[in-house]
């Protein structure tokens, strides 16, 4: 298969989509993709041979800049849209394996002591010097390889790129010398999930993973040691606040802040003022304090803090109370469940938090069902306006642990939109069978146009929302 050069190109210049010829030097094989996508495979073949080791050490390097050479040299104008897809899939999981090659072969030169070759003290100076690197990278990359050397699975996973740079970072930061071992043993369960689930899944499954694993650590109590605030007058009168709340105080904080803010974003749109979000959240929270020192009444309209707590959890955390020696402490489910199944104790935006803190809150929370009928109405009824009413609203943020409908958005809860699956402008109803939640961005970027917007809602993501799932009679 011998590459055929396209004839010359009458009118030479950038082009996105790709002419009969060009002369940015792309040419195909007769039966087989583009060129730059045999580079591309060539690329990942040396990146294997790099990880493996080959007869000729240093051979794998060159081929490797020389690969990457051949990938800039085909102008990325002359990429077709589905080229260009295919390239950015092969370079972000190239660029995953090559971070852990670089983290490998650092730990490598570290144990060779190739900084006695630079008159140096250690592999991240020797690299600073002779590259214009930060050392600091580099000592925090002799950090991870020093930390999977106890995780050889997840160093291997890496390796092949089943594992990405920020699932090596999340796994990092969750680890602690209580639940080091159990992490270890749960090395292919953490390798499952993390190649089925969206990144934003994520954070919220290592959370349910430490509840179990590291009871001590999660207990209320621990954390309670932690929580507090500090003011310290800085010189010219200003004031550094610094502090750390409990999952209950944070709920209640991020929404009674993030919703004033938002307020105040309006405000200055609609008055040409621009501000960043930082100086909104100060002014957000000053105007909450004022108001809150000047109101003799301080009970607001607006929910704080919604925790979601399945019942039967909530049953054995009491009969737990009651006597820890007999019953043992419910379990809470590491993976994310459709709809309203599975054993679940946390925040209305997903946050896992233990069981105890649910508890608490309860002895003065006002109860409600998951599903529940209001006004003595059916679930299905439509109501005449276009707005949710707040009890789908707030269903719909249940259904999907507190995340957007579309499995890929990470969007922040405080984003979210309820929006109409079959838009309300095509006669979508206002019904909780119609409803999902979905940032403002995607909600305005689908509009009513049906053929935007139509994600798959895999069951391992909990963005399943069909209605039929629900017993109606509850």
């Amino acid at each position: 298969n011998v590459p055929t050069p396209l004839q010359r190109d009458d009118n030479p210049g950038n082009h996105q989509t790709p002419k009969p010829a060009c002369l940015h030097g792309r040419r195909f094989f007769s039966d087989l993709p583009p060129s730059v996508l045999a580079i591309e495979h060539t690329f990942d073949i040396i990146v294997d041979m790099a990880m493996g080791g080959v007869l000729h050490p240093n051979n794998d390097v060159g081929n490797l800049s020389t690969a990457v050479d051949d990938c800039f040299d085909t102008p990325l104008s002359c990429l077709s849209r589905e080229e260009l897809a295919d390239r950015l899939v092969v370079i972000e999981e190239a660029s995953n394996r090559l971070d852990a090659l670089r983290i490998a072969t650092v730990a490598a030169g570290e144990s060779a002591d190739v900084a006695s070759l630079g008159d140096q003290r250690n592999v991240a100076n020797y690299l600073a010097e002779r590259t214009g690197a930060d050392p600091k990278a580099i000592r925090a990359d002799q950090r991870v390889g020093k930390w999977l050397q106890d995780f050889p699975e997840f160093a291997d996973a890496y390796r092949q790129g089943k594992l990405s740079t920020a699932h090596i970072d999340l796994l990092r930061r969750k680890d602690n010398a209580r639940v080091h071992g159990q992490m270890i043993d749960d090395q292919r369960l953490f390798i499952r999930l993390f190649s089925t689930l969206a990144f934003r899944d994520l954070d919220a499954v290592m959370e349910r993973w430490l509840l179990g694993a590291d009871p001590d650590g999660a207990e209320p109590d621990e954390q309670a040691k932690e929580c507090g605030l500090s003011l310290k007058v800085l010189p010219g009168g200003m004031l550094k606040i610094d502090g750390t709340l409990d999952p209950l105080m944070a709920g209640a904080f991020k929404t009674a802040v993030l919703a004033e803010a938002e307020r105040i974003r309006q405000q200055h749109k609609a008055e040409g003022i621009t501000s960043t979000v930082r100086r909104r959240n100060l002014e957000a929270l000053m105007a909450l304090v004022t108001t809150g020192f000047a109101t003799e009444t301080r009970n607001g309209a607006k929910t704080l803090i919604n925790i979601v707590i399945d019942q039967d959890t909530y049953e054995e955390t009491l009969d737990w109370l009651q006597d820890p020696d007999s019953n043992p402490f419910p379990d809470i489910d590491i993976e994310p469940k459709p709809e309203f199944e599975g054993r679940k104790s946390q925040l209305l935006d997903g946050t896992p938090i233990h069981p105890l803190y649910a508890i608490a809150a309860s002895m003065k929370a006002v109860f409600r069902r998951v599903v529940y009928d209001p006004g003595e109405r059916d679930l299905h009824y439509s109501y005449d306006s276009r707005s949710f009413p707040e009890w789908i609203a707030t269903l719909t943020r249940i259904a999907t642990n507190g995340k957007s409908a579309n499995p890929i958005c990470d969007a922040p809860f405080h984003w979210l939109q309820t929006d109409h699956v079959l838009p309300h402008s095509r006669d979508g109803e206002t019904t909780y069978d119609n409803a999902r939640p979905l940032s403002g961005a995607d909600n305005g970027w689908r509009s009513n146009d049906t053929e935007r917007g139509t994600w798959p809602k895999p069951e391992t993501r909990g963005t399943n929302t069909n209605p039929s799932q629900i017993d109606q009679g509850q």
